[in-house]
Parts: structure tokens; C-alpha cells; sequence
């Protein structure tokens, strides 16, 4: 095992307004490294909650578009991600995370391109999917074929939860993450 402790990203895709996005940003600051949020609808004008994010050091507001293409949106958020892995998230969605162990797990699945991570979601249930892309393998791709039989986070180290009004903000980006 090496000692060396690899760096953590979050990368939330904005696609619909949310008045949560603050407290999202925060709470994923305190989870990982760096923050990329990726806006695809221009929220970034002065006093809008991606404006405000984009104060603090740990994150990167980029603005995109959506282009009804949710796999296209999310690799063009994780090319602005510098760490060596990256948690995907949607505006609204809640993350828990034991971020020392997490990182110690890290560190052991240095060759998996992703691992599945436990999410609760109130549309589709809760499932597992591959929301921690390791994106330091270089030449890897993130285009939804990820093989059925990743590593598994255990829940206690990292899980994401989709509350109720996450969804009734965000319609349109189902299906932005694969199901394992």
C-alpha cells in the first residue's frame, strides 16, 4: 500500500436552478479537494448561489451547456478536474462521507477505473453507480460502459442521497450516471 494520499474531486453538474447550491458546495468542500462546478444553464450572474460559489478557493465555476446530452456534460465537467479521483454528484444530492477512510480506500484501489457508490435515490431506489471515477488513469474512459462488477465503496466510508426535492428541481438530468 503506498503512502501516498490521493487528492479528491467533486464534480456536481448543474443543470436547473437550486437554492440549495450553496450549502451543496460546502458540504463537498468538506468531502473533497477541490469542487468543479459544472453550470449548464448560466447561473453565474452576480448575487446567483454559482456566482457566490465561485468565492471560495476550493472551487471551479465552469460555465457549459447541456445540449440534452448528459454523458457529454459530464465529461466535459471532469476535464476541469485536476485530483486524481472524482465523486459525480447533481445539484440537490446529499453526500455522507468518512473522508480519511475514504482515502485510505483510495489508496487500495489504485488500478480500478471507478468504484460504485451506494446512492438513495426516492425515483429509481437505492442502487449502486459509478459515481467515483478514478481519473488518473489516463486514457480511461467514462462514456456508461463501466463493467457491472466494480469495487463497491461501503456505504459508511461514502453514500449519496437524492432527496425528494432534488427531484422535483432536476427533471432532466436522470440517467446523467450509470447504474451498476
Amino acid at each position: 500500500m503506498s503512502s501516498s494520499r490521493p487528492s479528491l474531486a467533486a464534480c456536481l453538474v448543474l443543470h436547473a436552478s437550486t437554492p440549495s447550491l450553496g450549502a451543496d458546495v460546502r458540504a463537498l468542500v468538506g468531502v473533497a479537494d477541490e469542487v468543479v462546478v459544472y453550470d449548464t444553464a448560466d447561473h453565474l450572474k452576480p448575487g446567483s448561489p454559482a456566482f457566490e460559489a465561485t468565492l471560495h478557493p476550493a472551487v471551479t465555476v465552469v460555465s457549459g451547456f447541456w445540449a440534452d446530452d448528459s454523458e457529454r456534460a459530464r465529461e466535459a465537467a471532469l476535464a476541469h478536474v485536476a485530483a486524481d479521483w472524482a465523486l459525480c454528484v447533481l445539484s440537490g444530492e446529499q453526500v455522507t462521507s468518512a473522508p480519511e477512510e475514504l482515502r485510505r480506500l483510495l489508496v487500495d484501489a489504485a488500478d480500478a477505473p471507478a468504484l460504485s457508490v451506494r446512492v438513495d435515490d426516492v425515483v429509481r431506489g437505492t442502487h449502486r453507480s459509478a459515481r467515483l471515477l478514478h481519473t488518473s488513469l489516463r486514457g480511461t474512459s467514462f462514456d456508461g460502459d463501466l463493467d457491472g462488477d466494480l469495487a463497491e465503496v461501503p456505504s459508511r466510508l461514502l453514500s449519496v442521497c437524492q432527496p425528494a426535492s432534488a427531484v422535483a428541481l432536476l427533471p432532466r438530468q436522470r440517467g446523467v450516471f450509470s447504474v451498476v
